[in-house]
């Protein structure tokens, strides 16, 4: 029987860590690859299981047949992980959301909390009861709660891993779930077997559970027919012509009236045909050079915009940098032959990297850098808006050359938030550059250079290297340069920007622009948090620092309420509820800060949360068989929640570090390579605090049952508000290194209110 328990155990943490995988992949498609849309979707995972621990958990020791409930809740958790990925592929339609529109942060919850809540729930209340379950199958009550964790953190490593190495690489994200709901099926089937004693009631399981796992085969093979179909549901009034995974996003390509548009993680790329977009992309920026020869193009070329680049008769090379090679090969097979041939020009040098990469590591030099990538709404598209990255473009650019992007804007009526996020990024070239030019539209062009009184504000100026030139454009001309960048709009752009002074220069480790798209996308949908985040955008470390010695104090008063001997629990309830803050927390930052060095965490997305599970094997598998036998106990927990908060000090400057390391250099391989021993490390700190604060909890206790529902509900509740704290507020306000400050006054307050408990000895193990 504990045999059959523990393989339970351990499937419920692969089916949770892959189903965690494969939700959070499958929602950031709907939520246009904006990473902190992850700490969204951990925030309603970590709840939905917080609720389910702490509600039905509450009654797993009263409940007479504790085998049989949890073999058939495991088994109906079986269905719920491919339901719930068919329900985030319909959820644009059962939320009405068009597509191409910008999910908001209220519908981001929405969406999430509603999907995740069944699956979530459950397994949540699996924990507790599997808890009870241990113990009053094997009698180590002390350490049944620590067990019960490990098994599940060690299917959540083993799920991780065979994700990684296998899932991903051979199945799609439905035939995956068919393969874990197969075994959880034939768990479920194991521990029901052995809860009949009576042969005729074991008969209708061996007849109905086979049906089941033969539906499961059958639809596991039919994958690729029910990926595709499923994948249309959320292009409504489109034709969906291609869908790939990548290493780097979800590519799709859905074609409407003559027109086809391709979409990564659902964020628009581009449409063809779109002459408009394609010849304002390039044009202006070459426009701006009197004799524009090397050029560098970062993204969008296959959209024609490369085509238009070729038509300045100067042109004598173009680099197309292009992340991902399947745009490339998804172009070569969609697009019609007249668009993709520029290709093979011989002018045309294709390369698959990284933009930033490209440009810390090229030797090359360009007259013109154009960027033509999506706006600063993801941490993966920031990287390109920052100072930091500005400086290092300026290493490639030969004297008098011009650097180019664009953001989009509006024609006509500029509001205060969009007068922010357009300030934030004159700022931040101002930091680099000498002379900043800013031409209004409906998407603003910025431009960008070494050398004073290059730049050219005059249309006519313009409009003159056109008919020098013999370019052949339809949008960029003359009537519509002598309107667009007449004095009068000049002026009034101009004093837009003026009046939202003020706004903070953008940088890669605390990414400003990220924050001001964020707020101006939000107020478009909800207004009323415009006035929320402008509020809290102005708070500076000290005062977040002084709300949690608040929060702190508060508690601390409150615990001193009981008599003294009591006053231990709630200050361990405190010190998990830190703790998990403290995790997840991190989780997300770790996931932000690779996005930021190193600009595709969709795949490393499982890499990144395998490696925190095996972490918290590790602390895990370490103390829970020696948690009955600790003589001083509280302090071997204050020395973990003080190593906590000395980790997050030197997270900060080891973040720094990596991303100042030179981009040729052995060290800066090695360090994208082992990046995942961080979350690795905060796992195993974790992997120790939750066990031995659950063995003190227990000393003297009974139930559990109830026990563990408690401690592991205040543990993920803490994670829950760590992960919607640090995506929604901290990391877009604060930054990687003040958010890295902020967790470790927390832990240290924490510590406090545990040594206070340690000096007044009221504790004393048994």
């Amino acid at each position: 029987m504990e045999k059959r328990l523990s393989l339970a155990l351990f499937l419920i943490g692969f089916a949770a860590i892959v189903g965690q995988i494969i939700l959070i992949r499958e929602l950031l498609v709907v939520f246009y690859g904006n990473e902190l849309s992850t700490a969204i979707i951990l925030a309603g995972w970590l709840i939905w299981t917080s609720l389910g621990s702490a509600t039905l958990g509450r009654i797993a020791d009263a409940i007479p047949n504790k085998q049989r409930v949890f073999a058939l809740v495991q088994l109906l958790l079986s269905l719920l992980l491919p339901m719930s990925i068919l329900t985030v592929r319909l959820s644009k339609i059962i939320w009405n959301i068009p597509v191409g529109e910008i999910v908001n942060l209220g519908r981001m919850m929405n969406i999430s909390f509603a999907i995740l809540a069944p699956f979530c729930f459950l397994s949540g209340f699996l924990f507790a009861l599997g808890c009870s379950l241990h113990s009053e199958t094997t009698g180590a009550r002390g350490r049944s709660v620590g067990t019960v964790y490990l098994l599940e953190a060690i299917g959540s490593g083993v799920g991780g891993v065979a994700f990684i190495a296998l899932f991903v690489h051979y199945l799609n994200h439905l035939q995956t779930s068919f393969v874990v709901s197969g075994l959880l099926v034939l768990s479920s089937t194991f521990l029901l077997l052995h809860t009949f004693v009576k042969k005729r009631n074991r008969v209708g399981v061996w007849i109905s559970v086979p049906v089941l796992i033969g539906l499961l085969i059958v639809l596991a093979l039919q994958g690729e027919k029910w990926e595709m179909m499923s994948r249309g549901w959320g292009w409504s009034g489109y034709r969906l012509i291609g869908s790939e995974d990548t290493p780097y996003g979800n590519l799709t390509a859905v074609s409407a009236e003559g027109q086809m548009s391709f979409y990564e993680n659902g964020l628009w790329m581009f449409t063809y045909p779109d002459l408009r977009t394609a010849e304002e992309s390039v044009h202006f920026a070459l426009l701006e050079h009197p004799e524009p020869k090397e050029i560098l193009l970062i993204g969008g070329g296959i959209s024609s915009s490369l085509a238009q680049v070729l038509q300045h008769p100067s042109v004598s090379r173009v680099d197309y940098v292009e992340l991902d090679p399947k745009v490339i090969e998804m172009g070569r097979r969609m697009l019609p032959r007249e668009v993709i041939r520029v290709l093979d020009d011989s002018r045309v040098h294709l390369i698959h990297t990284d933009g930033r990469k490209y440009i810390k590591t090229t030797e090359s030099r360009y007259d013109v850098i154009i960027v033509n990538l999506p706006d600063p709404m993801t941490a993966q598209f920031n990287r390109f808006y920052t100072v930091d990255f500005f400086q290092e473009v300026r290493r490639i650019t030969f004297p008098g050359g011009i650097f180019s992007l664009s953001l989009t804007s509006a024609e006509n009526i500029i509001g205060l938030t969009l007068a922010q996020l357009l300030n934030s990024l004159h700022r931040s070239m101002a930091e680099a550059y000498q002379d900043v030019l800013v031409l209004p539209g409906a998407t603003a062009l910025f431009f960008g250079s070494m050398e004073a009184g290059t730049l050219v504000s005059d249309p006519q100026v313009l409009v003159n290297r056109i008919r020098q030139r013999n370019l052949g454009l339809k949008y960029v001309r003359d009537y519509y340069l002598l309107f667009n960048l007449s004095r009068e709009r000049l002026t009034y752009f101009q004093g837009i920007l003026e009046a939202a002074k003020g706004a903070r220069i953008n940088r890669d480790l605390k990414p400003s622009c990220y924050f001001y798209d964020i707020i101006h996308w939000s107020a478009q949908y909800t207004p009323r948090l415009k006035k929320i985040f402008l509020f809290i955008g102005g708070i500076e470390l000290r005062w977040f620092i002084l709300m949690v010695a608040i929060l702190t104090a508060f508690f601390f008063g409150f615990a001193l309420r009981k008599a003294r001997e009591k006053a231990l629990k709630p200050m361990l309830l405190y010190a998990c509820f830190v703790t998990g803050y403290s995790e997840m927390t991190l989780n997300v930052l770790f996931i932000l800060a690779f996005q930021i060095l190193y600009g595709y965490v969709y795949y490393k997305i499982a890499i990144l949360i395998t490696a925190y599970m095996i972490g918290l094997i590790l602390g895990s598998w370490h103390i829970t068989p020696f948690v009955e036998r600790i003589r001083k106990p509280l302090r071997i927990l204050m020395s973990i929640q003080g190593g906590l908060a000395i980790y997050t000090v030197a997270l900060s400057g080891i973040i720094i570090l990596f991303h100042n390391a030179p981009p040729l250099s052995r060290t800066s391989s090695i360090i994208e390579v082992g990046f995942p021993l961080l979350p690795l490390v905060a796992g195993y700190l974790g992997g120790l605090h939750f066990p031995l604060a659950n063995g003190i909890y227990l000393a003297g206790g009974k139930d559990v049952g109830k026990i563990a529902s408690l401690v592991y509900g205040v543990d993920l509740v803490g994670s829950s508000v760590g992960a919607l704290s640090a995506g929604i507020i901290l990391l877009p306000v604060l930054g990687i290194s003040d958010t890295l400050y902020l967790i470790m006054a927390f832990n240290l307050f924490a510590l406090g209110l545990l040594g206070y408990i340690g000096i007044s000895k009221v504790y004393h193990h048994k």
